[in-house]
């Protein structure tokens, strides 16, 4: 789905959204969508290019990054960017961005891969290290225990072979 700038009335635009289940992972491997993305935007023209504001929700699976269950995670953000015109002779220079420049992004052409906005902001609010929950205690590094799910048989106090070196210095 796209959005013609030159269509974009002086009121502004809203576009509704519904993505699919292999709108986000087509192996459903890394997330899965419990129900789809709905994205709710508002598209705006303005003297420097094209303003975006948009609220999306849905219910994603994942794995827990310590002991690997599947557990659900809500999504519920919104988000603004600025599209501004092509880059033009200043693309080789570097600067530092301020902190009003983090949300803009330039336009490549006439118009705006509705898709690509959600997806790429569905994919900003996914944390880094994705837990369960805050207190999981992962899996057993000897045994592949879930730790959540009670204790196991192995010691705790074995030393990793490329540490031994460093024991003299305890």
């Amino acid at each position: 789905m796209f959005v013609d700038i030159a269509q974009i009335p002086a009121e502004g635009l809203d576009v509704q959204f519904r993505g699919t289940e292999d709108f986000l992972d087509p192996s459903g491997e890394w997330v899965r969508l419990l129900r789809p993305v709905e994205a709710a935007l508002h598209f705006c023209r303005n003297p420097t290019g094209v303003l975006v504001r948009g609220q999306i929700s849905s219910d994603l699976q994942l794995h827990c990054s310590r002991c690997f269950e599947l557990f659900t995670l809500p999504i519920r953000e919104g988000f603004e960017v600025q599209y501004r015109g092509p880059l033009g002779a200043e693309v080789g220079e570097e600067r530092e961005l301020g902190h009003g420049e983090l949300d803009v992004d330039f336009l490549d052409g006439s118009r705006i891969n509705v898709e690509g906005l959600v997806r790429e902001n569905v994919l900003l609010t996914l944390p880094v290290q994705a837990l369960c929950h805050d207190e999981c205690r992962g899996l057993c590094p000897q045994c592949g225990t879930n730790m959540n799910r009670g204790t196991c048989p192995c010691s705790s106090t074995a030393i990793d072979p490329r540490w031994r070196s460093l024991e003299p210095l305890r």
